[in-house]
């Protein structure tokens, strides 16, 4: 009876008979190792410069046909000035620095964004219908951190109001304003 009468494992290392080589393709237990698909440096770079590339192909030519946001005019009329504006609590009226905005389409403009300086904004969801005159206290425009506009401040030099468009564009209105000598 054999010593050992367990067969051996395939995990066992065998010794490979001495007229076989290592390296021969046949039924040996030796791993081999799959050749792997390598780069070169100039396909490397090659293939990086086309990644940046095309998408910025792409998103010119996109601009080329389809144009910027204020290629779309807004049909609206902007003053800045004093009016008496309701006080909280219906208590009468206060006279504050105001921005009027009218809607001069015959269509609702919905979406209505205002900034002023373009950094203290006003958003308003509900749409402005034409003709529609509305009366926005300067006071309530703020920062994105939430800090209110406090009109003479600084100076409003600087007005954007976009909103959609019945076609679905965004349509822009920048008013520049000059620098009051009042500082």
């Amino acid at each position: 009876m054999p010593d050992n009468p367990l067969p051996p494992s395939p995990s066992d290392p065998s010794p490979l008979p001495a007229d076989q080589p290592a390296n021969t393709v046949g039924n040996s237990d030796v791993a081999r190792l799959a050749p792997t698909p390598r780069l070169s440096a100039q396909l490397l770079t090659t293939l990086l410069v086309l990644t940046c590339l095309i998408p910025l192909i792409v998103l010119s030519g996109y601009a080329a046909f389809f144009g910027k946001a204020r290629d779309a005019s807004l049909e609206v009329e902007v003053l800045v000035g004093r009016e008496p504006v309701e006080a909280v609590g219906g208590q009468g009226a206060i006279l504050t620095d105001v921005i009027v905005l009218r809607n001069l389409t015959d269509h609702e403009l919905p979406n209505l964004t205002i900034d002023l300086n373009s950094q203290y904004y006003l958003h308003r969801q509900t749409p402005v219908q034409p003709g529609e005159r509305l009366v926005f206290p300067q006071q309530i425009f703020a920062t994105k951190s939430n800090q209110r506009w406090v009109p003479g401040r600084y100076a409003l030099t600087k007005i954007s109001v976009t909103a959609k468009l019945p076609n679905g564009r965004r349509g822009v209105k920048i008013i520049s304003l000059p620098e009051s000598d009042d500082d």
